[in-house]
């Protein structure tokens, strides 16, 4: 029973970290929004959401009234506020789309609101990695096959949960400087 409660733990603290993470990059994202919409402040997050929208530098058109063809340049093409509305949107199929707590995951989660490589610490993402293999294994593995191939140990799982969360409150130190 232990050991079932154990393999339990593991999957449902990889299932909180991971909404924890998506709650927290949207928090961020709205209020980044939500500062624009207000008075048109810039932050570091719409610049960062922008840069990594995959959105291409393009060129201003050399009018905004066209002699032929289409009569009005579409909006996307020239509004920064169009621009913005589309780095939202793929962010939050990004945010939508994401199934797990890896290092890819988590980057793809930080880096397009601002939060900087530098400030991210590598052994962190190394567990990440572990927990997040481990979490598949176990969720994707029956509980007897699981426990005769690889016993859990409670106290491992605790440890392990407990490092990530410090880490991540650390994460959240920085996320709450981005919404300022």
């Amino acid at each position: 029973m232990q050991l079932s409660r154990t393999l339990a733990y593991k999957v449902l603290a990889h299932a909180e970290i991971e909404s924890y993470l998506e709650d927290r990059v949207w928090e961020v994202t709205q209020n980044a929004k939500q500062m624009w919409d207000n008075g048109g402040k810039t932050c570091l997050t719409l610049i960062s959401l922008i840069a990594f929208s995959g959105q291409n530098m393009e060129i201003p058109p050399d009018t905004l009234t066209p002699k032929q063809g289409n009569k009005t340049v579409p909006l996307d093409k020239i509004k920064i506020s169009k621009k913005i509305d589309l780095a939202i949107k793929a962010f939050k199929k990004v945010i939508d789309n994401n199934h797990g707590v890896k290092e890819a995951n988590i980057l793809a989660l930080l880096l397009p609101i601002g939060i900087d490589t530098d400030d991210l610490d590598t052994a962190w993402l190394a567990n990440m990695n572990t927990f997040g293999r481990e979490r598949g294994i176990v969720a994707h593995t029956s509980a007897t096959s699981y426990i005769t191939i690889q016993p859990p140990d409670p106290a491992n799982e605790l440890s392990m949960v407990e490092q990530i969360t410090e880490q991540l409150l650390k994460l959240d130190e920085l996320i709450n400087k981005l919404m300022q």
